[in-house]
């Protein structure tokens, strides 16, 4: 009897025209294909954007050093000082309060000061008010003006209310200081100001001007003036915002 397994060299028998499972590939492999060079994660090669956009940082850095140090120099140069302003007089006549009202009549005198010695002021839209406790009472606008350099000019405003609605907290608060011998008043300024060196002219910027707790002798009879002298003001203004 013949033996039936297959000569030596052959395939193996197929399994449905296809090889047994786990046979091993008779033939070789075919050769590797090239790949392309891939770079580390970290690195990233230069783009046409990285390029334009390194000189465009490099001039903005260099202008604004340029402008930075124009500024410093023409600072120094100029030495720009906030203006002043003191409160000279304040006086109060029919004043009195019902219920939950005031009525009453303010004088008020105020010196503004230009301390500047190269620059010129003018101030628009100046607006002055009285108030207490930060509570609005009335308001009054001032005509426009303007200041050499190292000049004084003497303001003055009228100020009237009647009837004018408060809290009643606030009245209880004015009955009581002038139970006391002295209400104190709030003084209050805004404008605004523009600076001139020579030709160039700075953007106008708000300039803010308060007195706060001015006291005031109101009498019984409603009528009172400034107690302790004159009141410097304090004076905010953002010089840098203004070159």
């Amino acid at each position: 009897m013949e033996n039936s397994r297959p000569a030596t060299g052959y395939p193996a028998p197929t399994h449905n025209g296809y090889p047994p499972p786990n046979t091993a590939y008779p033939y070789s492999a075919p050769p590797p294909q090239s790949q392309p060079y891939s770079y580390p994660p970290y690195y990233q090669p230069p783009t046409r954007r990285n390029n334009l956009l390194r000189p465009l940082v490099v001039a903005a850095v260099a202008v604004t050093v340029i402008l930075g140090c124009a500024l410093l120099i023409f600072w120094l140069v100029v030495r720009p000082r906030i203006p002043e302003f003191h409160l000279t007089s304040l006086s109060v006549s029919n004043f009195s309060t019902n219920q939950s009202q005031v009525t009453g009549n303010w004088d008020a005198a105020i010196e503004a000061y230009n301390p500047n010695k190269k620059m010129r002021v003018s101030y628009y839209d100046v607006v002055s008010g009285i108030y207490y406790d930060g509570n609005y009472l009335t308001r009054t606008p001032l005509p426009p003006f303007s200041q050499d350099t190292r000049e004084r000019t003497p303001l003055s405003a009228k100020f009237s209310v009647i009837d004018s609605y408060v809290e009643r907290k606030v009245l209880d608060s004015i009955n009581a200081e002038r139970a006391r011998g002295a209400v104190k008043f709030d003084f209050r300024l805004e404008a605004i100001a523009g600076f001139k060196y020579g030709g160039w002219r700075t953007r106008r910027r708000l300039v803010r001007v308060w007195c706060p707790d001015v006291p005031v002798n109101v009498s019984s009879k409603g009528s009172g003036s400034l107690v302790g002298g004159a009141r410097k003001c304090r004076v905010a203004v953002n010089f840098w915002a203004i070159f």
